[in-house]
Order: structure tokens, then C-alpha cells, then sequence
């Protein structure tokens, strides 16, 4: 039993570091962003205009912030959590809805995009690092020259 309580709270940690890294984000909390990834990671968001290869966490989480910073309003919402917990690693997927909003933007205020997110991440004295990001695009909707 007491194994068994034990992979639940890891693997709920394990979700909490993904789930966090969602809150960060919309908070624009860039600090807190960095802090729950490795220093370099693997990044798949090409479907949606991003990056795809090893890349190093400082410039993603500076990229993240020249698109999102400029925006009145950033909210992700994640459900659907499915996760697998091994030794010193995990897997957590999940469907996602990210809306940016600036207001008063020509072509309309809002751009939504809805997808799944795949991430790996790494356990260690400090908790959960993601080592691996990957969100595929399912459809995106609203202004698409809202970050323009």
C-alpha cells in the first residue's frame, strides 16, 4: 500500500509541474516558466508556427515572452490528463485551449488555439523539470494576425 500511495503522489506531482507550467505562462510569470524546465529541451510546436528541435530553455521562455507579453490577456486550459510515471522520468498528456486576447485588434480581439500537448519531464531533488515539449495543432480559430 505504501508503494502504491507513493506512485500517486508522484504522479500527481507530475502533473502539477505540468499544469503550473500553464498558470506561469498566463500569469507571464517567465521566472517561474524557466524554473520547471531542463536547461535544454526538446520542442515540437511546429504545427503552430513554433519551434522543432533541441533548444535552450532561456530562449524559448525569451520567445514565449515577446509573443505573449504584448497580449492584454493569455489563458490555457488543460484537461484529459494522462500520465505514466517510471523511475526519474514521466510522460503526461493532455488536450489544450490557449486564447490570446488584445483588445481592440483589427480582424478581431481573440485567437484561439486547441490541441493536444505531450511532456516529458524528469524528477530530481527539486521536484519535476519538463525535458520535453510537444503541442499538436488541432485547429486554431479567431484573428490570424493577432501577433502581428
Amino acid at each position: 500500500m505504501d508503494q502504491l500511495i507513493r506512485d500517486m503522489v508522484r504522479q500527481a506531482s507530475a502533473e502539477r509541474a505540468v499544469i503550473e507550467l500553464f498558470v506561469a505562462t498566463d500569469r507571464r510569470d517567465w521566472g517561474r516558466v524557466r524554473r520547471l524546465m531542463t536547461d535544454t529541451l526538446e520542442v515540437d510546436m511546429s504545427s503552430s508556427g513554433g519551434p522543432r528541435g533541441a533548444i535552450d530553455a532561456d530562449a524559448l521562455v525569451a520567445a514565449w515572452a515577446a509573443a505573449l507579453d504584448p497580449l492584454d490577456a493569455v489563458h490555457h486550459q488543460v484537461g484529459n490528463l494522462r500520465s505514466t510515471i517510471h523511475e526519474d522520468d514521466a510522460h503526461v498528456a493532455c488536450h489544450g485551449i490557449a486564447y490570446h486576447h488584445l483588445r481592440g485588434a483589427p480582424g478581431g480581439e481573440t485567437r484561439m488555439f486547441v490541441g493536444t500537448y505531450d511532456i516529458a519531464l524528469r524528477d530530481s531533488p527539486r521536484g519535476w523539470h519538463i525535458t520535453t515539449f510537444r503541442f499538436s495543432l488541432r485547429f486554431l480559430d479567431g484573428n490570424p494576425d493577432l501577433h502581428a
